[in-house]
């Protein structure tokens, strides 16, 4: 699977995330982790600022 295809199948999910959200049966928080997560697990190269956020957000908690 090339990068381009990733990109594509993120962009999806991304909008579909949102049409879940918008029919207000999922928070817009829980839709953010959602994205967050589906960076993350893609490996695109957006993962490596959500990694980042995570451990930022989990330093300033458990720290």
């Amino acid at each position: 699977m090339s990068q381009s295809t990733i990109y594509v199948i993120d962009a999806f999910l991304f909008l579909f995330a949102i049409m879940i959200a918008r029919s207000r049966e999922v928070r817009w928080y829980q839709v953010f982790l959602i994205c967050m997560a589906g960076f993350l697990l893609a490996t695109t190269p957006m993962g490596y600022p959500v990694w980042w956020t995570i451990r930022f957000i989990g330093d300033a908690f458990f720290s």
